[in-house]
């Protein structure tokens, strides 16, 4: 099918509905040959109806998808050529490992047309780079779920002539060591091809490990578009701080009082984080915005022991959690119905139960607004406690 279009993937409102559920609601995307846009979610968020949409098993209600300039409601999806790997592999299961991975490149209308022994060798490679290879003889039933999984990546990765790539969790099923692997060695393949592709994933590091761009969708809508590094930085809402992080966000709900003693931030439940001045005056200049919601990153966060110099002065928690990861430990400490994580020295010598000492640092600290949980700048970004 040599009419398949290519080139730029742009998606301009579009809109899906599955009966009361919108799946997708005004979504606009552009997506460059040889680029990797990773999409991040929760579950349901949208990402598989998006994939099916570009694949042609979808058709919108309403938008407009093109690729290279063509509009895709008028290309079947059997024209298409689009290389996708389902969530749920849809392995066929009377075929081999290699046969499953070849199934593409025997299709009518393959281009270019393959001799046996460049197929042969193109699947083959596949299927080691993935360390299946000694399965190939195999079928579907006799293999795990994570196999399986390695099966319906092969067949994608093998079309190297796709218009484009769509790999629906490609990597969800496998073990740590194989994940870190192969990240990088996928995202490689996908550069080089002159057609764009979408990594769709719920783990929102690994969106951010392996996209040039990274969407992050929630209830159908696009809640923000940037760079790994935009979103890692700066989360544009309350949802997108809650997605990313290693821990996520600390994040806080509260009004700013002042009064008597130092202003702070104070919870439904009364419990009060003391802010310094000059942060509690940004908010408060805020018209409305007396209502917020304080967005700490785990450095912003340090626990220290109230035998260290100076802790026995700042405000007092206790440690709720110390979670060892060897060379770091999350620590948290709970705060009205919100619990502070930080990120520590694996031997940080923190345990649950001990109180310790709260200081923020001005660095790694946001503030949402507490009605629509979108990211607000202040007048002054000095932060910290009193």
């Amino acid at each position: 099918m040599s009419d398949a279009p290519s080139g730029r993937l742009v998606l301009e409102g579009v809109a899906k509905r599955f009966g009361a559920i919108q799946a997708l609601d005004e979504v606009a995307l552009a997506i460059e040959p040889g680029e990797v846009l990773a999409v991040t979610g929760p579950s349901g968020a949208g990402k598989t109806t998006l994939c099916r949409l570009i694949a042609g098993l979808e058709r919108p209600d309403r938008g407009r998808l093109t690729l290279g300039g063509a509009d895709l409601a008028q290309v079947p999806a059997r024209r298409r050529r689009v290389a996708y790997l389902f969530e749920s592999y849809a392995l066929f299961p009377h075929l081999s490992v290699f046969e499953n991975a070849a199934s593409p490149l025997r299709a009518p209308g393959q281009l270019p047309p393959l001799g046996a022994g460049e197929l042969s060798e193109r699947v083959q490679q596949a299927l080691d780079l993935l360390g299946i290879g000694h399965l190939a003889g195999r079928l579907p039933a006799e293999l795990s779920g994570g196999q399986k999984q390695r099966v319906a990546l092969a067949r994608a990765l093998v079309q190297e002539g796709a218009t484009a790539t769509l790999l629906d969790e490609p990597i969800s099923h496998l073990d740590a060591k194989l994940r870190h692997r192969l990240r990088g060695e996928i995202k490689r393949r996908l550069a080089a091809r002159p057609a764009p592709a979408i990594w769709s994933t719920p783990d929102g590091l690994e969106a951010l490990s392996v996209g040039d761009r990274v969407a992050v969708l929630i209830d159908g809508r696009i809640e923000q578009l940037a760079t790994p590094q935009e979103i890692w930085e700066r989360p544009a809402s309350v949802r997108v701080a809650r997605l990313i992080g290693d821990p996520p966000m600390s994040l806080v709900e509260g009004r700013v009082a002042q009064g008597e003693g130092p202003p702070a931030l104070v919870t439904g439940e009364g419990a009060r984080l003391p802010l310094q001045p000059s942060l509690a005056a940004g908010l408060l200049q805020l018209a409305g915005r007396e209502a917020v919601t304080l967005g700490l990153k785990p450095r912003a966060i340090r626990f220290l022991p109230l035998g260290e110099a100076g802790a026995g002065s700042l405000p007092q928690v206790e440690i709720y959690t110390v979670e060892p990861f060897g060379k770091h430990a999350i620590v948290s400490a709970r705060i009205g119905a919100a619990l502070l994580r930080a990120k520590t020295a694996g031997n940080c010598g923190l345990a649950v139960g001990q109180r310790v000492g709260l200081q923020l640092e001005s660095d790694g600290l946001m503030v949402f607004d507490g009605r629509s949980g979108r990211a607000i700048e202040l007048p002054s970004r000095t932060a910290g406690v009193a």
